[in-house]
């Protein structure tokens, strides 16, 4: 007599069930939270206006700048300057995403479901980014339509397919996800959303505001100059090109996401 055998399906990886778990847990509370879709309006509106207004007042301007100024002028990154706007409202939310959690005190039901506290974080960071990315590259395009219609008036503008144009939106838009991924460690370390949100404020405009306390030869790494280099085209001597920019602000994001994962798996919720 034999024994009649059934096949059997492999079993998944615990790890990967665990990780796609954590993955669809944080797309979940992302995007139903009405805040969540209110930010996101308001950093495409506000990042979008803030393109055409340094546009408008460039082409203003243009009769006052000099020969030196008008050669290395670059019409592509000025339609494109809403991305620190973007970058500072974004990157908030991400802060939010788990400074709201400590705050209601969700975030132990969360470590219950999820034990690995490091996939959990590390889950945000993915959803955050893979959210931004999107949001930030429609700025990017969207501005510079917008950009090259009023800089056609004074015949400044230029194609989408010029050398240069689509990698700075491509890049732009990886850039803010990095600041995101920032803003989800600064949440991790801090716990706390005004002074998460204080301290990614200052490590996005403080370069912009501190920059001439820093030597020349470091400003270019500090995280606003990178941030402004993925989207230039026509880049000076003292910022980097896009790929080394991107590969910054990656640094950054890993430090921060580092140091939060350790304090997450060494300290209590």
């Amino acid at each position: 007599m034999t024994a009649t055998t059934y096949p059997t399906t492999p079993a998944r990886p615990v790890r990967a069930t665990s990780t796609t778990r954590a993955l669809k847990a944080e797309w979940t509370k992302l995007r139903t939270l009405p805040s969540t879709w209110r930010t996101t309006v308001m950093a495409t509106s506000i990042a979008i206006g803030m393109s055409a207004a340094v546009v408008a007042s460039q082409v203003s301007q243009w009769h006052s700048l000099t020969a030196q100024q008008r050669l290395t002028f670059d019409a592509a990154s000025a339609s494109m300057s809403g991305v620190m706007v973007a970058a500072l409202l974004l990157g908030a939310l991400a802060v939010r995403t788990v400074t709201a959690e400590y705050a209601t005190g969700m975030i132990r039901s969360t470590f219950t479901a999820m034990p690995g506290r490091r996939r959990v974080l590390a889950a945000k960071a993915a959803t955050v980014a893979a959210f931004v990315f999107p949001v930030t590259l429609l700025c990017d395009v969207v501005g510079f339509g917008v950009g090259q219609r009023i800089f056609a008036g004074k015949h400044l503008q230029v194609a989408a397919g010029h050398p240069g144009v689509i990698q700075a939106m491509i890049f732009g838009a990886v850039a803010v996800s990095l600041i995101a991924v920032v803003g989800v460690g600064l949440g991790g370390v801090i716990r706390h959303t005004a002074g998460a949100t204080t301290a990614l404020s200052l490590i996005v405009v403080g370069g912009l505001l501190f920059d001439q306390f820093v030597p020349a030869g470091l400003r270019r790494f500090l995280p606003a100059t990178a941030l402004q280099a993925a989207v230039t085209v026509h880049r000076s001597a003292g910022l980097l090109r896009h790929g080394p920019a991107v590969v910054i602000l990656g640094v950054y994001a890993a430090v921060a996401l580092g140091a939060a994962s350790i304090r997450v798996a060494h300290r209590d919720a």
